[in-house]
Order: structure tokens, then sequence, then C-alpha cells
């Protein structure tokens, strides 16, 4: 039936309901807080130790604005506004989206106050052809609780965009690994009475069907039912159109049964000042196995989804609590922040999948093979892999889970993202490029954690394939090597590029780890090959790429000449470990002068002094972030080396970096991409959890568990 807006109930007599429903159901849960049980005790809720990792906070959000689902050769050809309508190739997006993790099953909330041009499915954003610097989310959401489980999650949304006249916080907590309850809790900020439309999407992928229940939804997948029930929506639909939601909604209302894989269901809230309503949902998957018909698994899907919808509130209450205790005692000093660096990573996690076929660069068709879950630089603004980046997660992740860890460098260093030839591609926007070949060392750091033999076995032909493959393709002269903008976009670089002090040193690196690695799997002979191609590389740096006037290591030009600003391209021989002693004094000066490298928030990318230098963002179409800010994984590494040459420097620079961050995200909630220069102020994507969350390593090192009494 079509529900026009005019038809609705009145808005008095819907306070009137609710209000009624809300007194029994606080009397409810008090009765339960003063007579029952610990809940849980009485829910019998299954430990998190025992959750399988079939659902989670996997799904993305933005799908959109990146070369998997271009248009017309342009990476940004779908913008925010075109994705209401247009349909995705590979995957799809919502906001606290919960899904299976083969990307089968999607739930998701959305938002309409009546007046915004469009609904909210996805956090909204400008694309990187709008922004003032780049991709820019214009939505105000920030990340709370989540844990290795994903047995509880939290983030709050301030709706809509402009005036976030509401605060949003929307949770999942997971009964058992095949039932949930998602709550959505809304509370009116201002000081009159407003309405909202509050809408609950459950959907599947291609093939999926979506059937209506009494009181809910059922989702029918390949091999699975999953059952949604909740309160009494105003209005539901299901529909196989992408933009129907939208369009409807703000229409005459939602259209009931059309048939389809997308089902919604609609709640209007006319909330006053100050108040808030609360939408409880149950969700229940039911395998078709073993069998079970489709009418018996929708029977007990449905069944099971009544009693998360019943024991729900007492299901959060008990999944908070225990999320309260993840990582905790884990660290003697920024406890706080370690936690949420970690449970950041893990809202990073999403499903990604993808062929290798673009429209930008159609190259790499067929040579790709993702369907995995994977931990991303950053859920909106960077959702999608970046290799060295994902370095970086494997070595934080590892303090969440080494198996967790070693997944993420499975992935990268597999036949189904490395190419034949040993290549490790950067990431979806730069697939022929370099990333600093930096897997070694994580796969070293990693097994570290895990003293997994076989894994680092695994691992190790694959390393070898992507040295061989650096020597062979990037090698200039003897000993060097160039690779052109080595993941740091806008670091300076001579216009004709010849020798890289970083690409060079980043090789240096990659042997050390390389003969550490064939050393612990016996193979010594290879271990003294990696260290002699190490020395090698060591004595063509200090030959070439040394400057004895202004004691620091430069890029040289095709000319021959060094090109001679001093940034982040220059300390990576100090992070390799190739400087000789005597050299070190003019380095470790550079690295301690206020006016040269030292800030306070760490190391920055480029020396104040310089003319090129820039400490933040730099304007409107300025891309200035390698040009003075302040990065965490290259000040992680830099603590790294300096704790053998300079333990004092290497404790400063950890701390300024850890103060920065925690400032930043005690006055943000939010843990950013860079970090201005001069003011240590976050920059950049607002969850860049991926290698920010290094900060959860510098802690761990720095501040070491507390000791035992």
């Amino acid at each position: 039936m079509r529900v026009p807006r005019s038809g609705r109930q009145p808005w008095w007599l819907t306070l009137g309901i609710v209000a009624g429903l809300l007194a029994v159901v606080a009397l409810a849960v008090a009765a339960v807080t003063l007579l029952a049980p610990p809940p849980t005790a009485q829910l019998n809720l299954v430990p998190r130790s025992e959750l399988d990792d079939r659902w989670g906070s996997f799904l993305s959000e933005r799908e959109w604005g990146t070369p998997r689902e271009a248009l017309n050769g342009s990476g940004w050809g779908l913008l925010w506004r075109n994705a209401i309508t247009t349909d995705y190739r590979f995957g799809d997006d919502g906001i606290a989206g919960f899904s299976d993790r083969d990307g089968e099953f999607r739930l998701g909330w959305a938002f309409w106050d009546g007046t915004e041009e469009h609904l909210t499915e996805r956090f909204s954003g400008l694309g990187n052809p709008e922004g003032a610097s780049g991709e820019e989310i214009t939505d105000d959401r920030v990340y709370h609780e989540n844990e290795p489980h994903h047995a509880y999650q939290r983030l709050t949304y301030a709706y809509p965009p402009g005036t976030r006249w509401f605060s949003i916080e929307l949770e999942t907590a997971r009964y058992d690994s095949s039932s949930m309850t998602m709550v959505a809790t809304v509370t009116n900020t201002t000081t009159e009475a407003r309405s909202v439309d509050v809408v609950f999407k459950a959907w599947l992928g291609a093939g999926g069907a979506v059937e209506r229940l009494d009181d809910g939804l059922l989702l029918r997948g390949q091999s699975s039912n999953v059952a949604v029930v909740g309160d009494v929506p105003s209005e539901w639909q299901i529909s196989a159109d992408k933009g129907a939601l939208d369009a409807n909604l703000r229409g005459d209302g939602l259209t009931d049964d059309q048939g389809g894989n997308i089902g919604a269901l609609a709640y209007r809230l006319e909330i006053p000042a100050g108040a808030n309503k609360i939408i409880r949902l149950g969700v229940a998957e039911v395998a078709l196995a073993d069998g079970v018909t489709q009418e018996r698994a929708q029977t007990m899907a449905a069944e099971q989804a009544h009693a998360m919808l019943d024991q729900g509130s007492q299901i959060i209450v008990a999944r908070r609590d225990e999320t309260a205790r993840v990582f905790a005692g884990a660290v003697s000093g920024h406890e706080s922040l370690y936690r949420q660096a970690l449970m950041s990573t893990i809202w990073n996690e999403t499903y990604y999948r993808w062929d290798g076929s673009s429209s930008v660069n159609n190259s790499y068709a067929g040579l790709i093979d993702a369907h995995d879950v994977l931990i991303l630089p950053d859920k909106w603004e960077y959702p999608w892999p970046a290799s060295w980046d994902g370095a970086f997660h494997a070595v934080t992740a590892a303090l969440i889970d080494p198996t967790l860890a070693q997944d993420q460098l499975r992935f990268y260093l597999s036949d189904r993202w490395q190419q034949a030839n040993g290549h490790i591609p950067c990431g979806e926007w730069v697939m022929d490029a370099e990333c600093p070949p930096i897997f070694a060392w994580a796969a070293w750091r990693v097994y570290e954690k895990s003293h997994d033999d076989q894994f680092l076995a695994e691992a190790y032909p694959a390393l070898q394939r992507n040295y061989d493959f650096w020597w062979s393709r990037h090698l200039v002269g003897d000993a060097l090597f160039s690779a052109g903008f080595m993941g740091m976009d806008n670091l300076p670089r001579p216009s004709g590029l010849g020798a890289e002090a970083d690409a060079s040193a980043w090789m240096a690196f990659f042997a050390r780890d390389m003969a550490r690695i064939a050393s612990e799997l016996h193979d010594p002979a290879t271990s003294q090959r990696y260290w002699i191609d190490r020395g090698r590389i060591q004595e063509a740096i200090n030959t070439t790429l040394w400057d004895a006037t202004s004691g620091f290591y430069y890029d040289q030009a095709t000319s021959g000449e060094l090109y001679l600003h001093k940034s982040y391209a220059g300390l990576v021989p100090l992070i390799a470990g190739v400087v000789p002693p005597e050299r070190l004094p003019p380095i470790l000066s550079a690295l301690r002068d206020p006016n040269q490298f030292l800030s306070p928030a760490g190391i920055r990318s480029l020396a104040a002094d310089d003319p090129l230098y820039r400490h933040g963002l730099g304007g409107r179409g300025v891309n200035s972030n390698w040009r003075g800010p302040v990065w965490v994984p290259m000040n992680y590494l830099l603590v790294e080396a300096l704790s053998d040459v300079d333990p004092s420097l290497a404790a400063d620079v950890r701390e300024n970096l850890v103060n920065a961050v925690e400032a930043d995200w005690n006055s943000t909630g939010r843990l950013h991409e860079f970090f201005d220069g001069d003011t240590g102020e976050g920059l950049g994507a607002d969850n860049q959890a991926g290698w920010t969350a290094l900060v959860a390593n510098l802690i761990a090192e720095g501040w070491p568990p507390p000791a035992a009494p």
C-alpha cells in the first residue's frame, strides 16, 4: 500500500503511544535490573572469545569515488549524489554497517529530516575535484568502541551535516555467532521539537531477495536466511531499485512490497527538545544446511530475531560492559588512547572486492582477485588497499591478534594482489607505482609476536620475488635505486630524478630483514647474499647521496647534482641503519633542532627552514601534506632507529608524538592522517586509524605493561 505523508497518524497520537511504550519498557528494564541475575548469566551470552568472524562492521563507508567504480575514465566520475541511484559493480556502503565476511548480507542505517535534498544512506562528502584539499567527508561521525570479535560496536553521528540537530548513537551487539541486536538512540539537541525519519536498511547483493515478515524483513541468501524484526515501522518498502528509498521517502511515501533485494523499515520520530527516542531491532541468521528447509530456516530465524529484540537492552549492556575491559591493563601509560587506536583499527576492517578492472587503468583487469576483509587506511577517505599502509596495519594488528596481522600480509603477498613479476601494486589509484618495500620488516615484526615459523616460510618466497623485482626494475647504477613518488606524493623531488635516497635506503632496509628471515628459516647462504647486498647499497648511498657541507642525505638528479632539501627521503638511511657513526652528529642535530625537524608533534616531513616548508594543509588546491606535516609511520620507524643511536632523542620524539595524537583525539574524538608541523593539529583524513594507529605500538613499546606486584 502506498502511504502518503498526509496519511500518517497525528503526531500527538504517535507521541502518546511512544510515551506509553517507553514507560512500559522503562518499568520492565527497572524490574530486570532489580530482580534478575547479572545480564551475562541471565542471557547466557556466548563468550566473546568463542564468537566466529562471520559477522562484523565490515561494510564500506564509501564505494563511490574509487577507481574500481570509476565512470568514463575518472575515478571521481561517480560522486556522492550519483551514488544514490547508480548500482555499484563490486561492493556496497552504508552507515554503521554490519555485514557478513562475504558481503552478501548488509545491514545499515539511513536518515532524512524532511528538509535535506537527499536521504542520507551513506556518509556525505566531497570528491577530490570538490574538496579544498582533495576528498573531504562533511558528515560528522565519531568512532567509539569496537573489539576483535565484533561483539560490540558504537559510533555517534551528528545529523544533518549543516545544522546537526540530532545526535544519533548507533550500537550493534552480537549475542552469538549468528544473532545480534542493533539500536539507534536519537537525541534532539535543539530547543524545539523536531522530526526525523530513521531508516533501517537490510539488503543483499545480486541473487538475493527480501520478503516481508509480519514485523520485519526476511533476507533470502544463497545458503542462509536472515530475519530482521523490530518495532512496527511508520512505513516499509522492498525494492530492486537502489534509488527508490530516497525518491519515495522524500515523495509520497514508501511503496510496501515491490519485490527485490533492498528492504527498508522507516520510523518517523517526533522528538521533543532535549529528548531522545530509541529504535531496537533483532537480527538472526539460519543456514540452509543439514536438511533445514527454506520454511524451517525462516521460522527459526524469525524466532531467534524476536529473542534478540526482546533481550536487546540486556545484550547491549552486557556486551558494552565486556568491551570496557578489552585491552585494559595492557600498557602503563596513555591507556585510553592505546585502546582507541586498536579499536579504530578494528573499525577499519572492511569487506573489499575487486578484479582489477577499471576505466581509469584497465591493465590489471583479471590480475587482481580481491574478496577479503582487510584493514583499510580510512573507511571513508581511503576505502581501498594501499600496500605500505597495509604493512603498517599488520604491525599494529599484531597487538590485537597475530592471526589478523598475518592475514593482512598474506593478502598483499599472494598472487591475488602481488603480480607474477614480483611487483606489489602501491594502491588502487597507483597500481603501476611502488610504495616503500617494507613487507619483510612487517613480516619480521609480526613474527616477533607470533613466533610462527610456518607463516614466515609462507611469506618468504613472495618477499624474495619482490626483492628481485626491485633489483631488476628499479636499479640505478651499481647499487642505488629510484622508483618515483614512493608513497609520499608531494615530497620535494628533482624534476629529473636519478637515484633516490629513500628508495635506495629502503632497499638496504629490505635486505637487512630478508637476511634475518633467511637465517631464521635456516637458509644461511641466502642470508649471506642479502647481507652482501646491503653492504653494497650502504656503500653506494654513502658515496653518492651524502652532502658533507650540510651533513645530510639527498636525492640525486639525473644531472648528478644533489637536490638539497632536507626531508624524510634523507632520513630513511638512518631508518635503514646505514649511516656511519661519524655522520650521525649532524643528522641528530637537525632532528633535535626545532627550526628544522623537531616539532611539538614529532619529526616533520620537511625541515622548517626550507623555503618549500608548509606546516599544514596549504590552502585550497595546494597539496602540502608531505612538505612539513608530521606522519606517524615515519616517526615510528625513526623512533625505532633512534633507540639504538640516541635513546634520549627517541624518547623525546615518542613523547611529543604520543602527546600530540592524544591531545588531538581528546579534542576531536578522531585519529587524523597527519599532524600540523607547527601546532600538532590533526589534519587530513579523520579516521586514518590505519597507520596512525601505530601510536598504539609507540605506547606499548614506551609504556609497557605495569610490572606484576
